[in-house]
């Protein structure tokens, strides 16, 4: 009886995080890339594309011609009871639930639209001298609806395997250089001032540049760089991340 209530002392006093599960592994990096939104990323201009981030071409004309259309659209709004009674005339009683129903689709989606143009008429104006331009502020939006993805992925796998601990692949895997290995640097001893208590150099920066491409070689993207201990999710986030942002209009 004794031992039977040590045992159960003993259960009781056991850290949470004993019964946890295993910690788990993501890579953010993927995550983002596989956002919807980063296909939409234009890297010449660091603006998204079809968001009111993006730039509008024309410069002072383009911008007229944006204004022009959000006018005709307002006008549309404004006219849009008298439409309807003018689609519905003459229309018989049992038809006329259908095109009510597609007309207010047609309406939402217009209002949709005329949003979106307004604040990117708005964001086009920002930037004095420079009509069409958006400020680097613009893209602010579509960055924290990446990020609040990604954080909702992880909290869900998280969740899913009960574990206290999500440990970040990309911050382990290095990324590789488009210039490739460069064995002349690796062969040389230029860390040597490190163990001699000096301060790193330009020497040393260009040894470990070139040893971090080599074990970006080594290793690979999909390098299983905790081989015990750890649930690999990444795979599993990515489809977490596909289920969210399917549909989803950006």
């Amino acid at each position: 009886m004794l031992k039977r209530f040590l045992l159960v002392c003993v259960l009781l006093c056991l850290p949470a995080s004993l019964f946890a599960g295993e910690p788990v592994l993501v890579d953010t990096r993927l995550l983002v890339l596989a956002h919807p939104l980063f296909s939409q990323f234009d890297t010449n201009t660091g603006r998204f594309r079809n968001t009111p981030s993006e730039y509008v071409d024309g410069g002072q004309s383009g911008v007229d011609a944006l204004v022009a259309e959000i006018q005709k659209l307002d006008a549309w709004l404004l006219r849009s009871p008298q439409i309807l009674r003018e689609r519905l005339k003459d229309v018989p009683l049992p038809d006329r639930m259908a095109i009510e129903r597609n007309f207010l689709n047609e309406k939402r989606e217009k209002e949709k639209g005329l949003a979106a143009m307004k604040m990117r008429a708005y964001m086009a104006r920002l930037v004095p001298g420079r009509p069409g331009v958006t400020p680097d502020s613009s893209i602010y939006p579509q960055i924290n609806q990446i990020m609040a993805d990604v954080r909702a992925v992880i909290k869900s796998v998280k969740e899913r395997h009960r574990s206290d601990l999500v440990i970040d692949a990309c911050d382990f895997l290095p990324v590789v250089d488009s210039s490739g290995i460069r064995p002349e640097l690796l062969v040389q001893n230029l860390h040597f001032s490190l163990w001699k208590g000096k301060p790193a150099d330009e020497h040393f920066l260009a040894w470990f540049a070139a040893a971090d491409q080599f074990w970006a070689g080594q290793l690979g993207m999909d390098a299983q760089i905790f081989p015990a201990g750890v649930t690999d999710v990444r795979l599993e986030a990515l489809k977490l991340l596909e289920e969210r942002t399917k549909g989803q209009q950006k």
